[in-house]
């Protein structure tokens, strides 16, 4: 049953003209007289990206990277604050976890922007080809925060047009099946694919390209084991998109929009609220400055996505790949260990503290040609262009390339591949996402478990006790009736 709460204000009325009352001010926007002109439309698709900034600093990492075998937490006995963020790593969350009201609130704002923006473009009068970019913009932002959200949370309400009335918000709380989400989903990202240019001129960099939508397109493919689908789309990205491997590694993340990128979050440093913290939230928590030039903050801001030794042990010798993710100079003055740390997002000298301008790459090059040399694997076995895809990122890390007398089946180059993705995308949102979609999840986090507890005495017996695949539906959420 809806529940309203009624707020009675005090009115104080004074004498004025009724003319006056009925004045909309100039400077006060509102939907029915802002979007007029193209300038207009394009700053509405740009308020569509802006919720992506907080999602990845502040959620996803702890659902695809903590949650994962990548990743723990360092134990910050001084300053309990963080433990529902332990509890993700650890199995032991419930629907009250303030961390899934943040990301679903956020990726529905983020929805309800994309829906306003289409609902209002039929109507704009300016040229066909902005309109179709911003449509695509749209429609690819829509169906990004849509796949997260259902890979996270599995059904989750499907609103695909503007809600305008309280009476149509309740109308769409209810949840739709998973498999509904995703048939929007695909729509959206092949709508966007075709409407969306392959690059952009400087001034533009940073805005959703045909490339990345077909990028994730094929992402959902592989998620549904359509590997014929993904690998229509993947095999020409590359040469669509003019995309290449960066010869250094590291440039992925030093480095800004670079050839390799296919999408990446956009972050500005300063105190304006588009900046990014991940050097800050990823360091030891008693680091002090010696991670970013600036005093951490006290309490639990810090000490997350703390690597694993199973991951620093999945690297091979002399791996470039290594050095450039993780750092392993830092001991902990208390217990004298050392604490590795996240490597690629820290780049100092920061100007100032806690606001930096990392960006967040979603997907570049190297993820494409490994679900691509996936999807091969999985369509035939020996398949010499699975391996040749395998070895170009291989070979750019400084690693031996593999052949088919090495790896002799269709299981070990399944394997090969994932132990790649692990590595060559460590720290980067896939690592969950790939255990579930490949079905090794639980065997995975089950064998992890067993080595966390037995290196951390602190460990609650609850901890990791059902390895869940989906996370719990926001609390608040389940409240909401439509009758």
């Amino acid at each position: 049953m809806k529940k309203i709460t009624i707020l009675l204000l005090s009115l104080v009325l004074v004498a004025c003209k009724d003319s006056f009352l009925e004045l909309t001010p100039d400077t006060n926007g509102s939907v029915d007289n802002f979007y007029q002109t193209k300038d207009q439309y394009i700053q509405a698709v740009n308020a569509a990206y802006s919720p992506l900034q907080g999602i990845y600093t502040g959620t996803l990492w702890l659902f695809a990277e903590l949650r994962s075998d990548n990743t723990s937490y360092q134990q910050n006995t001084g300053d309990r604050s963080g433990t529902i963020r332990e509890e993700l790593d650890e199995f032991r969350e419930n629907d009250q976890n303030s961390n899934f009201q943040t990301f679903f609130s956020a990726s529905y704002l983020g929805i309800s922007r994309c829906n306003l923006l289409l609902s209002k473009l039929s109507s704009a009068t300016f040229d066909q080809a902005t309109r179709n970019q911003l449509e695509g913009e749209a429609r690819f932002l829509r169906a990004s925060y849509y796949f997260n959200l259902t890979r996270v949370f599995g059904d989750v309400p499907l609103i695909l047009k503007e809600v305008n009335s309280p009476e149509g918000a309740f109308a769409t709380a209810p949840r739709v099946a998973e498999a509904e989400v995703y048939k929007a989903i695909i729509d959206d990202f092949t709508v966007a694919a075709s409407k969306l240019p392959a690059k952009y001129a400087a001034a533009d960099l940073g805005r959703a390209t045909s490339g990345a939508a077909k990028t994730l397109l094929a992402k959902v493919y592989l998620t549904q084991k359509n590997y014929t689908a993904a690998n229509d789309l993947l095999k020409n990205i590359e040469a669509e998109g003019g995309y290449q491997l960066n010869a250094n590694y590291a440039d992925n993340f030093k480095k800004k929009n670079t050839a390799e990128s296919i999408f990446e979050i956009q972050y500005v440093e300063g105190p304006g609220g588009k900046s990014s913290n991940f050097a800050y939230s990823f360091a030891p928590f008693n680091a002090g400055s010696s991670v970013t030039g600036f005093a951490l903050a006290s309490g639990a801001a810090a000490g997350w996505n703390i690597p694993t030794q199973d991951l620093m042990d999945t690297y091979e010798a002399n791996d470039k790949r290594f050095v450039a993710s993780i750092n392993t100079t830092f001991v902990d003055p208390t217990t004298k260990k050392v604490v590795p740390y996240i490597q690629k997002y820290v780049n100092p000298p920061y100007l100032e503290r806690y606001n930096t301008a990392d960006n967040f790459i979603v997907t570049r090059l190297a993820d494409v040609l490994l679900m691509q040399a996936e999807a091969l694997n999985e369509i035939s076995f020996p398949n010499q262009t699975a391996f040749d895809l395998l070895n170009r990122v291989r070979q750019r890390a400084g690693l031996s390339v593999k052949t088919q007398t090495d790896i002799t089946s269709q299981g070990a180059l399944r394997d090969a591949i994932k132990k790649e993705r692990r590595v060559e995308l460590a720290f980067e949102n896939h690592r969950w996402f790939d255990l579930v979609r490949t079905g090794d999840a639980v065997a995975v986090m089950t064998a992890h478990a067993v080595k966390e507890k037995a290196i951390k005495s602190y460990i609650l017996p609850n901890s990791f006790a059902t390895i869940a695949l989906k996370f719990p539906y926001p609390y608040r959420e389940t409240q909401i009736t439509t009758k």
